[in-house]
């Protein structure tokens, strides 16, 4: 005797726009992942399975299904590759969310690591940090003070760039940069190796310069970027246009002091 199962019906009345439909069918050793949408108006679709059954052997096939509503509002013309581009972005946002709650005061009894910076105790999660940070991860994969104790002792950051630092770690989300907490956060980025966050605090600051701040985007990125220390040095050149328009500044007198060599590429272009 043969029993053939070569589909299998979904019904689910749909009045509110498209549904995806996805999950696994499993057969023994089989398994067919599947991913189809229920247009509007539609309430049937049929996932095939392609399983060659053997004569006298009966088998038990299950299907996994997780049914998702897509917003009304998503263009009736958009690709399945865009609605799933979208998708996943919603997973992708909803996923940050989940993690920034962990950094919220009810959820410290999860964590099992205290940041201390400018005497406020900051709760965090070992696994978070290594996973995130080079540094973190060597300092508590090793038996060091900051392992063997679970403190972490911050000293050359402001508490609000650490909090901020932390979010990024989380969420990989930046909220209310400034031209300073850009510039604070690349500094703080470069000590825990974090090379994305160094990527947006570059970018902010390109996208906010201006002929009063250029100066400290050259000597930060002198310092951290050569990026970053080119693109001040080709904005210097284009706006200034000749020499003697830097030298009567305060910014280029604080340059001379504190960055002469630096001081002294930039006067030659205008040789």
């Amino acid at each position: 005797m043969v029993r053939l199962i070569d589909s299998i019906e979904i019904h689910r009345k749909n009045t509110a726009g498209k549904f995806l439909v996805f999950g696994e069918i499993r057969l023994k050793k089989f398994e067919q992942k599947f991913s189809q949408f229920i247009e509007t108006g539609t309430s049937i679709i049929e996932i095939s399975s392609n399983i060659n059954m053997k004569a006298n052997i009966y088998f038990d096939l299950r299907v996994f299904a997780n049914i998702s509503i897509i917003s009304e509002k998503l263009p009736s013309g958009m690709a399945n590759t865009e609605i799933k581009k979208t998708l996943q972005m919603k997973s992708l946002g909803e996923l940050s969310k989940d993690f920034e709650r962990l950094l919220e005061p009810e959820s410290s009894r999860f964590a099992d690591v205290t940041l201390k910076c400018s005497g406020v105790s900051i709760p965090a999660h070992k696994i978070i940090l290594s996973a995130r940070s080079p540094v973190f991860a060597a300092m508590f994969a090793n038996p060091m003070k900051e392992s063997r104790e679970n403190e972490v002792d911050i000293t050359d950051v402001d508490v609000s760039v650490l909090r901020a630092l932390l979010v990024y770690m989380y969420t990989g989300k930046t909220s209310d940069l400034t031209s300073t907490s850009a510039a604070d956060l690349l500094l703080a980025a470069e000590k825990y190796q974090l090379r994305d966050l160094k990527t947006v605090c570059s970018h902010y600051m390109m996208l906010t310069v201006s002929f009063q701040n250029v100066w400290s985007l050259l000597v930060l990125g002198d310092l951290l970027s050569e990026d970053l220390k080119s693109f001040a040095v080709d904005y210097i050149c284009n706006t200034c246009g000749e020499m003697s328009v830097s030298e009567g500044t305060e910014e280029w007198k604080a340059l001379l002091i504190e960055k002469p060599d630096l001081a002294l590429k930039v006067s030659e272009l205008f040789a």
